[in-house]
């Protein structure tokens, strides 16, 4: 089975404390990784950076509008020199298994793109949101999905469409990606570990793009799945310690909004 040269294509803005842990997850697995940094003003500049790698490649713009999202998405396309790219936000860590079966998927010669299945974090690494809570339905499949890998050999005139957070890939057919054949697309078994829902800069908060971060006080249900082994890597002054649980102050603020939160769901 021929190895695919990947490039990863990566956008963050204010992710300290997670995207060293990201970059790590997946470093071993592709050639080069773009990264844009949008503007951060917390250590998220200085986490690339202590990464001494030369398959990283980063670059600092400033982000005004929603369209210049989509803007530096084609940018980072066009930039691409290889087969296959792969998309990685700073709050998402693959675990070993996961990044192995997407590579696996990649090296296969048979797909025009993965789907990863996430683990959308509640309160630390060891809870995550029910999968009936913002459930994606795509390629005939149900649940927290999301488009990770595209094969440029196969999809020919692949651009993107749409102001974030509403951009998409499409075809030279206008024909959205999520809409082709299934069996062109693997879905993995394993998932990634997405911390959307967790304290994402050392600034206090979430400090995202467009203040789309959303922390969340859930319950959720337990996650029985080994951590990703990047989160024994040792933590930089400005990190939390990625394996601590939460706290009884959570746990008790959760017992107490989970159920209005599921009433309400089932009103909606």
């Amino acid at each position: 089975m021929a190895k695919s040269k990947i490039t990863v294509h990566m956008m963050v803005k204010n992710e300290d404390q997670w995207v060293r842990y990201s970059l790590l997850s997946i470093l071993p697995y592709v050639d080069t990784v773009l990264v844009t940094d949008t503007g951060s003003s917390d250590h998220t500049v200085e986490a690339i950076q202590s990464i001494k790698s030369p398959k990283i490649k980063l670059t600092q713009t400033r982000v005004n509008t929603a369209s210049d999202v989509t803007r530096i998405r084609e940018d980072q396309l066009k930039k691409t020199q290889t087969a296959w790219f792969w998309v990685v936000d700073g709050d998402e860590v693959y675990p070993e298994e996961t990044a192995q079966e997407v590579i696996s998927a990649i090296n296969a010669g048979k797909y025009e793109g993965v789907t990863v299945r996430r683990y959308d974090l509640l309160g630390d690494i060891y809870h995550r949101q029910k999968e009936s809570v913002g459930s994606y339905n795509m390629f005939g499949q149900t649940g927290h999905l999301v488009l990770r890998a595209l094969n440029l050999k196969k999809l020919k005139g692949l651009h993107l469409s749409g102001d974030y957070p509403l951009e998409g890939y499409y075809d030279n057919k206008g024909t959205a990606i999520v809409g082709h054949d299934p069996a062109l697309h693997y879905i993995t078994n394993n998932y990634l570990y997405h911390a959307m829902y967790l304290k994402r800069s050392s600034l206090g908060g979430n400090l995202p793009m467009f203040n789309r971060g959303k922390y969340k006080i859930e319950l959720g249900i337990p996650i029985y799945s080994v951590t990703p082994v990047v989160f024994d890597t040792p933590k930089k002054s400005w990190e939390n310690d990625p394996k601590s649980h939460r706290s009884l102050l959570y746990t008790w603020l959760a017992t107490l909004i989970t159920p209005i939160k599921n009433i309400k769901r089932k009103i909606i």
